[in-house]
């Protein structure tokens, strides 16, 4: 009988584990596909050097532990729960004293676990961020090893990764010495709680109320009666890792998204359109500074724009409002005179393609790279991309031609190959509106012309708006914008503001002058 009850138990401890498991997996699933799909909606603003490293941990890291939740942690709490109250209950049909001495040791008990757990919450969370940004900057000192070798900087305990593996041990020691107070004062009334319930059955015995035996019994059901506090102390350290772990998914998921979800996609039938804004303002968040202010100004349809002027004065801001990657504080863009704010997210990504001035390759094949700009796109349509950036120029000099990977980053080629790539998959993308942030600024002359080219002759009808600082790129602009400080100081055709002797034009001298400069030999 014995080995049957034995083995039944088993059975089920083992289904139950599994059940619990099959469940773990199911949430884990669940939660990082609404983490990645929610990251995909959130304002970009909400993107912090700490927001990232958390939604990184609450995709990898938080792993095992939504997992093991079911199996691990929340089966063994409903036991250690359910098993000391169905003990109590028990004891009052014994004696209602000891049910009562029983009853006033659970608060006791479980107020001391809930303290425990207040005490080390945060040292936990300091713990947490700690090691959260130990994981960013050992990967930063991975990924700069270059530059710190060139500057002889390679000394880990001087870098700032040597700082952060500091910060992290000593957090960690802060997160031990904070467990102690919180064991020492669940072992001390532990202890009480023993005393009393023992004290009790004790006290019965001797006046009479119970026999020798059932003392005896009652001693091994107090002893079983605290076991399961035991448990949950012992569990302790794994709830802070759970409800971290939960915290931040939730934080992730309930973020409110800048966009919605939508089906649209781009149609090569589509024209090129007029781009318009109206007293457009912009800043980031509400506590800084505006970074547009009152911006006006139409873009014909099928024109060439040259977005112009000194650093942080706007350029860039202009473009990701109107690829929809930031919304104005006030204000209206409007496309073929539709405000984009009353379109859904997809049919306004459908409308753009956009070279960015430091290009992001996925770590594959150089034809899927190009391919994410419209992956249905035809081999003829894809060849057609390539040829035109000059990428084809590259696979040929490659063993693998398009099929050989880029590495990570595209690290595997140069930057200027780079660009190109990232050329090749903007125009695969049959979208009406072409932007180009600053796509030539670091590149040698072979490049640039590449780039330069690529863009120009384009046979896709679109209203291409792009920010450059160099002759070549600009000479055929149809329109010119001169920014400085979030305002427009100029507009117009090049030959105009060439001519009104002001900032656009002082601008285009330089340049001039710059191009015709000559290393020749000293002379004395």
């Amino acid at each position: 009988m014995l080995t049957a009850v034995t083995i039944g138990g088993w059975i089920v401890d083992t289904a139950l584990a599994r059940i619990g498991y099959r469940i773990g997996f199911a949430l884990l699933n669940d939660s990082q596909h609404q983490v990645a799909d929610r990251l995909t909606h959130i304002p970009l603003s909400w993107f912090t050097a700490e927001r990232t490293a958390m939604a990184r941990q609450a995709i990898s890291s938080g792993g095992p532990d939504l997992v093991g939740f079911i199996a691990n942690l929340l089966t063994p709490m409903i036991g250690a729960v359910l098993l000391p109250a169905a003990i109590t209950i028990g004891l009052f049909f014994i004696s209602w004293k000891l049910g009562v001495a029983a009853l006033i040791t659970l608060p006791l008990l479980l107020g001391t676990l809930l303290a425990s757990i207040r005490i080390v919450r945060t040292a936990d969370e300091a713990d947490t961020k700690a090691h959260s940004a130990l994981t960013e900057r050992i990967l930063e000192f991975a990924r700069t090893q270059a530059a710190l070798r060139a500057s002889r900087r390679v000394n880990p305990a001087r870098s700032q990764a040597g700082q952060a593996v500091a910060t992290a041990r000593g957090a960690t020691m802060r997160l031990l010495l904070f467990q102690i107070p919180g064991q020492l004062l669940f072992s001390i009334v532990s202890q009480i709680a023993l005393i009393l319930l023992a004290g009790t059955a004790t006290i019965l015995a001797v006046r009479g109320e119970i026999g020798a035996p059932e003392a005896v019994a009652l001693m091994v059901i107090v002893v079983r009666f605290l076991e399961p506090f035991t448990v949950l102390a012992g569990l302790g350290g794994a709830v802070e890792n759970s409800r971290g772990v939960f915290e931040r998914l939730n934080t992730i998921i309930t973020t409110e998204a800048a966009d919605q979800p939508g089906d649209a996609v781009a149609s090569p039938d589509t024209p090129a359109p007029r781009i318009e804004f109206r007293n457009v303002d912009f800043r980031y968040d509400s506590t800084s500074e505006h970074v547009l202010n009152d911006i006006n100004f139409i873009l014909e349809p099928g024109s060439t724009t040259a977005i112009v002027g000194p650093s942080g004065s706007g350029k860039s801001t202009i473009l990701a409002l109107i690829a929809g990657l930031q919304q104005p504080e006030s204000g209206q863009i409007l496309i073929d005179g539709t405000d984009v704010a009353t379109l859904d997210t997809a049919s306004r990504r459908a409308l753009v393609s956009m070279v960015f001035q430091h290009p992001y390759l996925f770590d594959g094949p150089i034809g899927d790279n190009v391919l994410v700009g419209h992956p249905t796109a035809t081999d003829q349509e894809t060849h057609q991309a390539m040829t035109l950036a000059r990428v084809d120029e590259i696979i040929e000099r490659l063993p693998d031609a398009e099929q050989s990977r880029v590495g990570e980053a595209g690290t595997a080629l140069s930057g200027g190959e780079r660009q190109r790539v990232s050329i090749a998959r903007a125009l695969i993308k049959p979208a009406p509106v072409l932007l180009i942030d600053e796509a030539t600024s670091a590149l040698d002359t072979e490049n640039e012309t590449a780039i330069t080219d690529a863009i120009n002759n384009d046979p896709r009808p679109r209203t291409k708006i792009m920010i450059a600082h160099r002759l070549n790129a600009i000479r055929n602009a149809d329109h010119v914008l001169f920014i400085d400080n979030g305002h427009i100081i100029e507009q117009g055709s090049i030959t105009e503001l060439s001519s009104l002797a002001g900032r656009f034009s002082e601008f285009w001298h330089q340049q001039e002058s710059t191009t015709g400069w000559r290393i020749t030999t000293a002379t004395n």
